[in-house]
């Protein structure tokens, strides 16, 4: 019998996964408001950004996560951080550091986005999400 040596930061790694879970869950209560006009900013974002190059939005993971229900999941002021400097946080914070595990190490690069485009990229989320969480 091969015996597997234990390494407690592969332990680690393997709970935070775990914790991190899927981005959405069915049922999940929807937390933000949806201005329409800010939503439709963002999916211009979203395209414009290649950010669905990487993400979609209820259909399935990609390089990186699926967002359907991040909005619902998430804080919403680390989402926040996340979209305006993803780099710093993957230096910093565990869940990121977990999301890039999950994303076979690839990063999400630093998109420079203005304070009002983070905004409607989450209004975006929040608004192709609705179908998933409870009203």
């Amino acid at each position: 019998m091969t015996r597997i040596p234990f390494n407690p930061m592969t332990l680690l790694a393997g709970l935070l996964v775990l914790s991190v879970g899927p981005l959405a869950e069915q049922g999940a209560p929807c937390r933000l408001p949806v201005d329409t006009v800010l939503a439709k900013r963002g999916q211009a974002l979203f395209s414009s950004r290649a950010c669905v190059g990487c993400h979609s939005i209820g259909q399935g993971k990609r390089v990186g996560p699926d967002l359907v229900g991040g909005t619902e999941k998430r804080d919403l002021d680390w989402l926040r951080r996340w979209l305006k400097n993803p780099t710093a946080m993957l230096a910093t914070d565990s869940l990121a550091k977990a999301l890039l595990v999950q994303s076979n190490n690839v990063a999400m690069p630093t998109l420079r986005l203005a304070d009002e485009e983070v905004e409607a990229l989450l209004h975006y989320m929040a608004r192709e999400s609705r179908k998933t969480c409870v009203k």
